[in-house]
């Protein structure tokens, strides 16, 4: 199994800090990025249609689309989902706006948490199953699953501080198997997947990834996003001596085999990645892929090596199918 970049046609000049991705119905993209407007609607070619959510958002981190195609956006430094229908019209609120509960932890820091919580602390993604059921990771100031209701009911959470089957470490991403009853879960300090039923009982655990971010289930596939260990982020000091891998996606089956890997280590280059962060599959089975860089920056150079191109050149938001043989 191999995949093919795939460029896009993309109207917008620059689109910086892209941090989540999901597509609806009709195969449109959202995608969320951390500037005064969060989500923007580009055709599945990469031309822009609309913006919405301009000032609501302090840290858009992720985002899910239901199965009636509303848009749930996750601000991770307002410590809230957001229900959107989708033409940008707020629905719904789910937790205390800016009003994260005390875990103990220190400026995000993971390392500090003592105790994990039921409410929100920087939650990073989201994912829905198709009968509306919500599922968020809150891994930045807490390190839980929260299960919600579509009307933002809560459940049930789990999950505490650590490195022992069941616990997290920035717990990062979730992706949810609709035929399998499973909740896959990105645990990126932990360097892992981890499985669960939908009411939090660990199933598995898939070992000997770099730094997970995010993950998503498409028929017999399970897309996973790796972050890499290229760069400061979120604590964590890139040092060239040390680095293990390059940002990358990955393809699996359900057993955890892997089937096929994107991306090289010449991340500066298209179908390459610096910071893979979000990633989704279309209704073709085309791979979508988000990055997260130094926004600010016209020139950013991906490694001390060397490797690296302009931000003006390089895409935040990225597809690939798969080649034919």
């Amino acid at each position: 199994m191999e995949y093919q970049f795939v460029p896009m046609d993309f109207t917008i000049r620059k689109m910086p800090d892209v941090s989540g991705v999901a597509v609806d119905s009709n195969d449109t993209i959202y995608y969320t990025t951390r500037m005064e407007t969060p989500v923007v609607v580009i055709s599945p070619e990469g031309k822009y249609i609309k913006g919405f959510g301009t000032g609501l958002t302090k840290n858009a981190h992720g985002i899910c689309i239901d199965k009636n195609d509303c848009v749930y956006v996750v601000d991770g430094r307002r410590n809230c989902v957001f229900k959107f229908d989708k033409d940008g019209k707020l629905l719904l609120t789910i937790g205390t706006p800016d009003s994260p509960i005390d875990t103990g932890v220190i400026n995000y820091d993971y390392r500090t948490m003592r105790q994990s919580t039921d409410s929100f602390n920087h939650p990073a993604k989201i994912a829905s199953l198709d009968k509306g059921d919500l599922f968020i990771a809150d891994g930045y100031g807490n390190a839980r699953i929260h299960h919600y209701s579509s009307d933002g009911k809560f459940i049930k959470s789990w999950g505490t501080p650590g490195s022992d089957p069941g616990q997290f470490s920035v717990v990062h991403g979730v992706g949810v198997d609709n035929e399998n009853g499973d909740v896959y879960v990105a645990d990126r300090e932990n360097f892992r997947i981890q499985i669960f039923t939908y009411d939090g009982k660990l199933k598995g655990i898939w070992n000997d990834l770099w730094r997970p971010t995010d993950v998503c289930i498409r028929g017999d596939n399970v897309y996973v996003a790796e972050i890499g260990d290229m760069m400061w982020i979120d604590n964590v000091l890139y040092d060239p001596g040390t680095r293990h891998h390059h940002s990358r996606a990955r393809v699996f089956n359900r057993a955890g085999k892997e089937l096929a890997q994107i991306g090289t280590a010449d991340s500066g280059a298209p179908g390459s990645f610096f910071g893979a962060h979000g990633i989704t599959v279309n209704h073709a089975g085309e791979v979508l892929v988000t990055e997260v860089t130094f926004p600010l920056l016209d020139v950013w150079v991906a490694y001390p090596e060397g490797k690296g191109m302009s931000s003006n050149f390089h895409p935040y938001l990225q597809k690939f199918r798969l080649r034919n043989n």
